[in-house]
């Protein structure tokens, strides 16, 4: 686990691996520079959904190969889409390597006290291919109508899970125009115990964030919400339940 101070600190571009950044070592990656703004190839991007960004990539973020879960998601609110559950989500990617197919999975996260909790409510798994070479990007557009992802709380979190260690040299496509209005995100990787806001940390990589290109639209209809519990819920149902089979177990021997 990272210290409180190397999360101050870090993560920072990788030098070793970007010779043209600067001189800071991290877990964060970002390609070697700030691209012009290039419009995303084909494929089906979720424009009739939430959308945050302003369709174009200027950056992308991505994390060192030592890094085996590393996770970037965006936040969204329950009152943007037409109901609480998502139908679509659709993702945009990029690379720098020559390895072009990915594996990960599409994430949903509730909202903790301001920030996404720990664990995911529903995690995806997800297949990009033949993702573009950098400064080109595409969106992936995911299915998940049949996954349990509906927004849990009012603010909530979408995004991605990879491991960098397999799958190196990937990037979620980020939105740096200028007049883009500013969208929270948050990352955290397998060596922190919280995450951190790309608006609340020092690292270079986060510098001029607009917006991470993620995006969702969820199905038309009324989609209550299911009542869910904690472990400690669960231990009180038990003890009810078992408290419940003694009075009765008492009652018929008396």
């Amino acid at each position: 686990m990272a210290s409180k101070l190397d999360h101050i600190l870090c993560p920072l571009i990788c030098t070793l691996l970007f010779p043209l950044s600067n001189a800071f070592a991290g877990t964060n990656l970002a390609p070697p520079s700030v691209g012009d703004s290039i419009a995303v190839l084909g494929g089906h991007d979720c424009a009739d959904g939430v959308v945050k960004d302003d369709g174009t990539l200027e950056t992308g973020y991505g994390w060192v190969p030592s890094v085996v879960d590393g996770r970037y998601v965006q936040r969204f609110e329950a009152a943007e889409f037409r109901s609480r559950k998502m139908e679509e989500i659709c993702i945009c990617w990029t690379r720098t390597r020559m390895d072009d197919e990915l594996r990960f999975q599409v994430q949903l996260y509730r909202d903790r006290g301001g920030r996404p909790a720990l664990f995911p409510e529903e995690s995806v798994d997800a297949v990009a291919t033949l993702v573009p070479s950098y400064p080109d990007g595409a969106f992936y557009s995911f299915d998940v109508s049949g996954a349990d992802m509906h927004a849990p709380t009012e603010v909530f979190y979408l995004g991605v899970q990879w491991d960098p260690s397999q799958e190196d040299y990937f990037f979620v496509c980020v939105d740096k125009t200028a007049d883009s209005p500013v969208v929270d995100g948050w990352f955290i990787d397998d060596r922190a115990d919280e995450w951190t806001s790309v608006l609340d940390t020092f690292d270079p990589t986060f510098n001029d964030h607009r917006a991470m290109m993620i995006r969702a639209r969820a199905l038309e209809g009324f989609f209550p919400l299911v009542p869910t519990v904690g472990p400690k819920g669960v231990a009180f149902f038990v003890v009810m339940i078992a408290c419940l089979g003694a009075a009765l177990l008492a009652r018929r021997k008396s």
